[in-house]
């Protein structure tokens, strides 16, 4: 338990660590993107995206994760029987996609993304010959390389992407960088990983696999049509410029949760697997965690609710200020994410990752009833209240499957992410009333000195609730 509790910490160092400067990079690189490119550019890409993000959920099979739950024993035969299949399937989806790239181009009522799509591609071919020793890395919890490999990608994106978009290479600056970036993340985790495959093929053990990862790959259809959909819609219902103004909005709102909370549920797979057979430790461990999540998650969408228009006005400029609502809406779509990436890795590492297909089949489900009709009547409003509502209703059908499997009370949950809550409140009580005071008439001043207000008050009310906070992440980390 002691080293399993090491490599968790050390993970959770390193993997935030890498997201922080990762998310650093990526954030300064799209703030100045988007004064450079259009709302229109990334909108295309948005758009493209949604065609190989469909493709990609069948590029590993669901096999990375059966290998992450596999015994010592017959891992290394696993690998070698998972590599004969994944890069197998990185080739066909590269071909099939190739040539259905004009269909789903017409499909989404943009032939300008064709050639976008059929570049972008490449990712597959690439992608999937380094997913074994990718899931090599995280199944002996060594975020340590990944971490490297995850940053050292970022900076190449960085580089690419702006060198281009400033030789006006526009859209194509966001596809060439996106291939080169996944390249080198591969490359380097591949020789972290010290694997080298051999000529090994076992049919029972990949049935064994695909039996664990038909879940995880139906998960992963309904994930897709769910996180895909909204683009969809908002793309040939609205247009690529609502789209681009959508797409930065998610970006903005799943800041915290797509990039630093996600890794800590990339994570706790990993870390809850080692301890699967004991639902108590399981518990004990989650409540910390979602307690520890909930502090730094809870504040960010309360201020992204109040700050939206002042936010969007400083980093990217005036002409994003159509952003303002959808942004306000979506804050708390990333709140949801946030917290559920602590509570569903549980479902996997339990060996049940059929709960994990049916809570993302509920969003999906209540997703596609909704997303059209609102889209038509309240326009990018609708696709975001959509959006949330489904959010909103799969995160609790989540808990209720998750209070099934490790027993655990409601109020347990509650009673973790309560000084957050009652925090956050009066953080944005004391937000909104600072708001509405003018203390230099400059819009940027007044929002720095009403954000960091809010900010101090925020730490306040959370240490009084909760002295002992500083100690427990001291000894937690230090």
């Amino acid at each position: 338990m002691t080293s399993l509790k090491h490599k968790t910490i050390s993970g959770i160092k390193w993997t935030m660590a890498a997201s922080i400067a990762q998310r650093v990079i990526a954030f300064g690189t799209t703030v100045v993107l988007a004064r450079i490119l259009s709302p229109a550019d990334f909108g295309l890409f948005a758009l493209a995206f949604v065609m190989i993000d469909g493709f990609g959920i069948f590029k590993s099979l669901g096999f990375d994760s059966a290998l992450v739950r596999r015994k010592d024993e017959d891992i290394e035969r696993a690998c070698n029987t998972a590599f004969f299949l994944i890069p197998a399937m990185g080739m066909i989806l590269f071909v099939i996609l190739f040539f259905f790239a004009p269909i789903g181009a017409k499909f989404l009522n943009n032939s300008q993304v064709t050639p976008i799509i059929r570049t972008l591609a490449l990712v597959f071919v690439i992608g999937t010959f380094g997913k074994v020793p990718q899931t090599i890395l995280y199944r002996s919890m060594k975020f340590k390389y990944k971490s490297i490999a995850e940053v050292s990608a970022s900076i190449v994106y960085c580089a690419i992407a702006l060198t281009l978009a400033l030789n006006k290479f526009g859209v194509w600056s966001l596809v060439i960088a996106y291939i080169a970036k996944t390249l080198v993340q591969v490359s380097i985790e591949w020789y972290f990983s010290g694997w080298k495959p051999k000529f090994e093929f076992d049919k029972t053990v990949a049935w064994d696999m695909f039996h664990f990862g038909k879940y995880i790959l139906g998960g992963g259809i309904v994930w897709f049509l769910y996180s895909n959909l909204d683009n969809i819609v908002v793309g040939k219902l609205l247009g690529v410029t609502m789209l681009g103004y959508y797409a930065i909005a998610m970006n903005v709102s799943t800041f915290l949760s797509q990039y630093l909370l996600d890794r800590v549920g990339f994570i706790m797979y990993p870390a809850y697997s080692r301890i699967q057979e004991d639902p108590e430790d399981v518990k004990r461990v989650m409540l910390k965690v979602l307690k520890y999540v909930s502090i730094v998650l809870f504040p960010f969408s309360f201020g992204l609710f109040i700050f939206a228009p002042d936010i969007l006005r400083l980093v990217f400029g005036e002409k994003w200020l159509p952003a303002t609502n959808i942004l306000r809406i979506l804050a708390f779509v990333g709140m949801f994410r946030g917290m559920g990436s602590v509570i569903w890795p549980i479902f996997a590492a339990r060996g049940k990752a059929k709960a994990d297909f049916q809570v993302n089949l509920v969003q999906v489900a209540i997703f596609f009833i909704l997303v059209v009709p609102l889209a038509i009547k309240f326009k990018l409003i609708g696709v975001g209240i959509a959006v949330l509502f489904a959010n909103l209703i799969s995160f609790v059908v989540g808990i209720v499957r998750t209070k099934k499997i490790i027993h655990i009370k409601l109020q347990q949950i509650f009673t973790a992410i309560r000084p957050a809550i009652l925090a956050s409140l009066f953080m944005l009580c004391v937000a909104i009333f600072f708001k509405t005071m003018s203390f230099t008439k400059i819009a940027n001043e007044d929002f720095i000195i009403s954000c960091l207000t809010a900010l101090i008050v925020y730490v306040a009310m959370t240490y009084w609730m909760n002295k002992n906070i500083q100690k427990e992440i001291r000894e937690l980390f230090v």
